[in-house]
C-alpha cells in the first residue's frame, strides 16, 4: 500500500471515529443498536471506497505493466528485426566471399581466364580428348626487357586474341599459369584430329602474323604449342611433353607420341634427379679446354671453362644432357654460380686466364647477376677471365647486354661473341657491342679444308675483326689441315680436339 492510500484510510477511519464518537454522544438517539448500524454503514461504506480505490489503482499499475511489456515487445521485434537483417547480409557477405576466394582459386586474376585447378577440375567431369598447350615464346626476354607491366600486357592481349579465335567453335580456353595458355576441346566436337591441328597451326600463324602495340612499342610475338590426344587424367602433362619438344627441335609445334616423348620425359626426369643431386653434393665441376695463340709461343695458354656433372660411380655427364633441363626447372641460375666459382678458383690457383660462358637467361636474370658480380668482387685476379656471350641470335635489346659488357669491363674482365658467323646478326654485334675477341662459328670451322665458301665467310671475318682490333678464335679444330688453313687465314687462337680434348685443369697442367 502506497503512502496516498494509507493517507486517506487513516483520514477515513478519523472520520468515521470522529462520526462514531459524535453520534454515540446524542441522547435523541432512541437507542444503541441505531447507532451502530449507522457506524457499520459508515465503516462499510469506507472500505468500499477504499476497495474500489484499489482496484483502480491496480488497474493503473496493470495498466503501466502493460505498456512496459507492449514496449519490451515492440523493443524485442526491433531486435529481432536487426538481428534478421544482420543475418542477411552476413549470408549476403559470406556468398559474396566464398564466391572471391571460388574466382581466385578457379580464375587467373590477370587474364580473367579459367586457370590451371579449373582445367584439372573439369578434365574430370568432361571428356576433353585433344588438348593444345600454347607457350609465348621468349616470353622472359619481353618480361625483362620491356618490365613486368609490358609482361602483364602480353598475357592480356594473348587472352583476348585466343578467346577470339575459339568462339562458336565448342573449345575451352584456360589460362594455366605464367605464360601458357590451353585449348581444349571435348569428346563430342566438331573437330577431328588432323582438324584441331590444322586450326592450332592457323591459331599460331595468325598470333605471328598480328601487330601487337602497346604505347607505340611493336611487340614481336609468336607461340609454341604442344598437342595430346590422349591421356585425360594426364593430357595437359602430355601436352606439356609435346610442347618441349617442340621447344627442343625449334619448331613451332609438336604432337604428342605416347611411347617416344614419354621416354624422353623419363630421361629427363632422371636428368633432374641427378641435377638435384649434383648441386646438393657440389658435383658441377668444370673441365677446361685449352685455347692455343698461333702467332706466338710466349703468350700463355687460356682455357675455357666447361660444366660436367660427376656422378657417384665417377663417370661424368655432358651438358647437352642437363642444361635444358636445368632451364625448365629454373635451376639454371646455380650451374652458373658453380661454373664461375670453379672458374675463378682456377684462375687464381693456377695464375692462368679462363673463359666462361653466359647467356641471355643469365644476363636478364637480376638475381643471377647480383650473385654475378658479388662473387667477382672476392676475387683479386679478375683480369685473367674471358666472359663468352651465348645465345646471341636472340639479342633484342643492346642495352641490357652493352650495360653488362661495360660493367664487366671495369673489372679489368674480356668479352668474347661465340658461335661467330652462324647468322647474319652477328656482324651487327660486333658494331654496338664492346667486343674483344670473336669466336668463329664450329659449322664454318669444320668445313674450311672442303668448302670454299666457308673459307671465304672465314676471311671476310678474320679481315673485318683485325679492322675493329677485335682478335679472333677458331672453333673445332679437329686436325693438322684445319689448324694450318686457319694460320694461313691468320686467325689468333685455335681451340679443338687437335689442340687439346677438355679435361681437369690438374691434369693439363701436369701433361
Amino acid at each position: 500500500m502506497n503512502f496516498r492510500a494509507r493517507t486517506y484510510i487513516t483520514v477515513a477511519f478519523s472520520f468515521i471515529l470522529i462520526a462514531a464518537t459524535l453520534i454515540l454522544s446524542q441522547k435523541s438517539i432512541e437507542s444503541n443498536i441505531s447507532k451502530l448500524v449507522i457506524i457499520a454503514f459508515l465503516i462499510l461504506f469506507t472500505y468500499l471506497v477504499y476497495y474500489i480505490y484499489t482496484l483502480k489503482n491496480s488497474q493503473n499499475i496493470l495498466k503501466l505493466h502493460l505498456k512496459e511489456a507492449q514496449a519490451g515487445e515492440k523493443q524485442q521485434e526491433n531486435l529481432q528485426k536487426q538481428l534478421l537483417k544482420h543475418n542477411t547480409n552476413l549470408e549476403n557477405e559470406i556468398s559474396t566471399k566464398t564466391k572471391e576466394i571460388h574466382e581466385k582459386r578457379y580464375t587467373s586474376i590477370l587474364t580473367g581466364l579459367p586457370n590451371r585447378s579449373k582445367l584439372l577440375e573439369e578434365s574430370s567431369i568432361f571428356k576433353f580428348n585433344k588438348m593444345a598447350l600454347l607457350n609465348i615464346d621468349n616470353f622472359q626476354s619481353v618480361n625483362d626487357i620491356y618490365g613486368e607491366e609490358i609482361g602483364n600486357v602480353t598475357l592480356k592481349i594473348t587472352a583476348v586474341f585466343l578467346q577470339k579465335q575459339i568462339e562458336d567453335k565448342n573449345l575451352f580456353l584456360y589460362h594455366v599459369g605464367g605464360d601458357e595458355f590451353a585449348i581444349v576441346a571435348k569428346e563430342n566436337d566438331d573437330f577431328y584430329k588432323e582438324l584441331f591441328v590444322e586450326f592450332i597451326e592457323e591459331v599460331l600463324q595468325k598470333y605471328k602474323d598480328e601487330d601487337f602495340v602497346y604505347r607505340e612499342k611493336k611487340l614481336n610475338l609468336m607461340i609454341s604449342a604442344g598437342i595430346s590426344f590422349s591421356g585425360r587424367k594426364k593430357m595437359l602433362a602430355y601436352a606439356d611433353m609435346a610442347l618441349k619438344d617442340a621447344k627442343k627441335r625449334n619448331v613451332h609445334i609438336s604432337v604428342f607420341d605416347n611411347q617416344e616423348l614419354e621416354k624422353i620425359h623419363k630421361i629427363e626426369m632422371e636428368s633432374h634427379k641427378k641435377l638435384l643431386h649434383a648441386l646438393d653434393n657440389n658435383d658441377i665441376i668444370s673441365f677446361f679446354q685449352p685455347i692455343v695463340y698461333l702467332k706466338d709461343d710466349s703468350k700463355p695458354t687460356k682455357y675455357e671453362s666447361l660444366v660436367r656433372i660427376k656422378e657417384d660411380n665417377g663417370d661424368f655427364i655432358q651438358p647437352f644432357n642437363f642444361l635444358d633441363v636445368a632451364k625448365t626447372n629454373r635451376i639454371y641460375n646455380k650451374i652458373t654460380q658453380a661454373v664461375l666459382t670453379n672458374t675463378l678458383a682456377a684462375a687464381q690457383k693456377y695464375n692462368i686466364p679462363c673463359s666462361l660462358n653466359i647467356s641471355l637467361t643469365d644476363i636478364y636474370d637480376e638475381t643471377t647477376m647480383q650473385m654475378f658480380f658479388s662473387t667477382l668482387d672476392k676475387y683479386a685476379h679478375n683480369e685473367l677471365l674471358t666472359i663468352e656471350l651465348l645465345e646471341t641470335e636472340d639479342f633484342v635489346n643492346y642495352d641490357d647486354v652493352n650495360k653488362f659488357c661495360k660493367r664487366v669491363h671495369s673489372y679489368g674482365i674480356k668479352i668474347a661473341l661465340d658461335d661467330f658467323g652462324s647468322g647474319y646478326s652477328n656482324f651487327a654485334h660486333i658494331l654496338n657491342l664492346p667486343i674483344d675477341y670473336i669466336k668463329i662459328d664450329a659449322s664454318l670451322i669444320s668445313h674450311i679444308g672442303k668448302d670454299k665458301n666457308s673459307r671465304i665467310m672465314v676471311e671476310t671475318i678474320v679481315e673485318l675483326a683485325h679492322r675493329l682490333e677485335i682478335e679472333t678464335i677458331a672453333e673445332y679444330v679437329s686436325s693438322k689441315e684445319i689448324l694450318d688453313i686457319i694460320k694461313e687465314i691468320g686467325i689468333d687462337y685455335a681451340q679443338g680436339f687437335y689442340i687439346g680434348k677438355p679435361e681437369r685443369i690438374e691434369d693439363l697442367l701436369s701433361a
